[in-house]
């Protein structure tokens, strides 16, 4: 274990009782979640809304934390507050579509994301972290946990899974 991921670990769980152990977790992990974030968002404000949203749910979430992998634990919560303001843009593009029409590649993110929805969180994460991301199954096998060509096979299925649901509308 690098001192950093030493370092980040006591902090989450000193984040349990003591709230400036967050300012630790920024310094450390906080350029890392802004870039998880914008390569989901592909918006500097709403990437910017995802890293306070991210350290306001570690507060929140502190307690659930039982250790092993901190890193991969809050990127995980960073994607789940992306998709939280992905969910919203679809909610306000459902109302803009109501009111202004629709159009194509409001449609398709709209029907992506009901896509993504399909898929259980491990594969969707793998899929947006390859997909989206640009991310190495090296990489995804370390944040999850999986061996890189589980983490592959995962991902094929994953896409033969949305091409289905495609498909099927």
């Amino acid at each position: 274990m690098r001192a950093d991921d030493k370092k980040l670990e006591a902090a989450l769980q000193r984040l349990k009782t003591d709230g400036n152990a967050l300012c630790d977790i920024y310094d450390l992990m906080g350029k890392n979640i802004y870039i998880t974030a914008y390569r989901m968002l592909h918006d500097k404000q709403d990437a910017e809304d995802a890293l306070q949203d991210t350290m306001l749910a570690l507060i929140d979430t502190a307690g659930a934390y039982r250790g092993g992998g901190a890193g991969a634990y809050i990127i995980s919560v960073c994607k789940n507050q992306s998709l939280h303001i992905l969910r919203r843009r679809k909610n306000h593009a459902e109302l803009d579509e109501q009111t202004a029409g629709t159009e194509d590649g409001a449609a398709e993110k709209l029907t992506m994301l009901d896509a993504l929805g399909k898929l259980n969180e491990t594969d969707r994460d793998i899929v947006i972290d390859h997909a989206l991301c640009g991310m190495r199954f090296k990489d995804i096998a370390k944040e999850t946990g999986l061996s890189a060509q589980a983490a592959q096979k995962r991902y094929v299925r994953a896409l033969q899974t949305l091409r289905l649901y495609y498909k099927e509308r």
